[in-house]
């Protein structure tokens, strides 16, 4: 069975899902990913072996940062390659059939599904929410991108089954729906290990930063330097961090690894963080988040999980964390929830 792996090249956390359902596919499948995301992630992530294939059929959201999306931007951006893809689309659909695919599966590429019809084979989307979700809100402010929607509405209804990872949208406009527990990387706590190698006393409390590629802005992370208490641990560099703030390498420590270590995991909510979290049992504190239609359910869920400490924007930028780090340390990590959504996800796609 030969699978084209379609990959927005919006953001790691979808890639990092798609690494770990990649993980779990049998020796009988063969894999290429179709994506703009740098091949040597998946080199890093992906233990088995696939081809790469780089190409680009979306452009998620265009963001000043990690939390602010500019709109028009957006939805100016994404018209532009929805009549590029128009155009692609005989030779994408000759391209795959060269590749002798059985089978696309998409997160979240809409133009995914009218290849994979062209083509005449299934085709499945992986998704907690769709750039019809994220984009219905944007367009009732620039309504001259309707037709743009009802498109990409269009074009995932096409989809032969929809796997949800919970927790997801209800995205009713999928015909299948398979809903699948939390999807992510399972780590190790090496908790021991990393405080050692940083010169950290065996007291300390551990806090993982990560705020994605698009970074956070107009945070002083200096003053981090109060919480003596606590180690902070970052895969990406931080302007001005104290000395209780330490760069880690992959290599050392994979991200995983890193978060079934951490007392806690500071970051923007998206499905990667509280997927990875409910997996290790790690509480968040995290910051709101406008304009993206994911934020409510999973700010609901991790509510409910019991791990969820959100900080208005103001508490957050001025490092008022003290009372959300005190429950935390009172409270302490949670039970973890073993999940095995990346089988039960790559076991659905060699069914079709």
């Amino acid at each position: 069975m030969h699978v084209i792996y379609y990959v927005t090249s919006h953001g790691y956390g979808h890639a990092v899902r798609t690494a770990a359902i990649a993980n779990e596919f049998s020796g009988n499948v063969r894999i290429t990913f179709r994506t703009a995301l740098p091949e040597a992630f998946f080199r890093e992530e992906v233990h088995r072996d696939f081809s790469y294939a780089p190409a680009s059929f979306d452009c998620g959201c265009v963001q000043n940062d990690s939390l602010n999306v500019d709109i028009k931007k957006t939805l100016s951006a994404y018209h532009a390659i929805a009549v590029k893809n128009s155009s692609l689309l005989e030779s994408e659909a000759r391209w795959c059939r060269a590749q002798k695919a059985d089978a696309v599966v998409s997160d979240i590429v809409p133009f995914a599904f009218d290849v994979a019809e062209k083509c005449g084979i299934p085709s499945v989307a992986v998704a907690n929410f769709t750039w019809y979700d994220i984009y219905e809100e944007y367009v009732q402010e620039f309504t001259e991108y309707k037709n743009d929607l009802e498109h990409i509405r269009r074009q995932y209804a096409g989809a032969s089954l929809l796997l949800a990872l919970e927790p997801a949208l209800p995205m009713g406009y999928f015909k299948k729906r398979t809903a699948v527990p939390p999807t992510g990387r399972r780590g190790r706590n090496r908790r021991v290990e990393i405080l050692r190698k940083y010169g950290c006393g065996p007291d300390k409390h551990l806090g993982l930063i990560y705020f994605g590629p698009f970074g956070i802005t107009g945070i002083d992370f200096s003053e981090l330097s109060v919480f003596a208490e606590w180690e902070f641990l970052s895969v990406c560099p931080i302007d001005g961090a104290p000395s209780n703030c330490h760069l880690i390498s992959k290599t050392d420590f994979p991200y995983q690894d890193l978060a079934a270590s951490a007392d806690l995991m500071v970051c923007k909510l998206g499905y990667g963080a509280v997927a990875e979290a409910m997996i290790h049992g790690t509480p968040l504190l995290y910051l709101p988040r406008g304009h993206f239609a994911e934020f409510p359910v999973l700010d609901a869920a991790v509510r409910s999980w019991g791990g969820g400490y959100p900080l208005s924007h103001e508490a957050f930028a001025a490092l008022d964390w003290r009372p959300k780090l005190a429950t935390v340390i009172e409270r302490g990590r949670l039970k973890p929830c073993p999940s095995d959504g990346a089988g039960l996800c790559a076991s659905a796609i060699e069914k079709l």
